[in-house]
């Protein structure tokens, strides 16, 4: 069995990352959607969606997965058109909640690829982790950290509206 998920789609900064894990034996796929598809014109026309899919195609023939393996994806919405796709292509796809080795693994690689982007350190990244806790920050030099900032989010549109009066 081959669980799927994701980390960074609903956090405020950064993009985002995909992670595939063969269960039984830990084998693993990872790819990054770029802040680009985060921001206009690429976010009004969910890229972020085909980037999820493309990266999971590529997952698949990665881990060699025939289409009778079972594949269980996590139910976020970045993920939707990768199941439907799937789907069509005759693999076994169940949605579901993804814990665990797989989670944690998503989640350890999104905080990574903040690190990368220069952040700051893992844990510093980890304990601010939260929309609140990335807002601030950003908050606290927009001038030099909107640069990382999904700014096609609505909440981003309202926070840098509400900043300009």
């Amino acid at each position: 069995m081959i669980e799927v998920d994701d980390s960074g789609w609903g956090d405020l900064i950064g993009g985002a990352v995909i992670v595939m894990r063969r269960v039984e034996t830990g084998e693993t796929h990872v790819g990054r959607i770029p802040l680009e598809y985060f921001r206009e014109p690429e976010f009004k026309y969910q890229e972020y969606l085909r980037a999820a899919t493309q990266i999971i195609l590529e997952g698949l023939e990665a881990l060699k997965a025939p289409s009778t393996e079972p594949i269980h994806v996590c139910t976020g919405f970045i993920l939707s058109s990768a199941r439907e796709t799937l789907k069509e292509l005759g693999y076994k796809v169940h949605e579901a909640k993804i814990t665990g080795a797989t989670q944690e693994l998503a989640e350890a690689t999104f905080i990574e690829s903040l690190a990368e982007m220069g952040i700051g350190k893992p844990d510093e990244i980890a304990a601010m982790r939260s929309f609140n806790g990335f807002l601030n920050w950003v908050r606290e030099d927009p001038a030099k950290r909107e640069r990382y900032v999904k700014t096609g989010w609505s909440s981003w549109r309202k926070y840098s509206e509400e900043q300009r009066r």
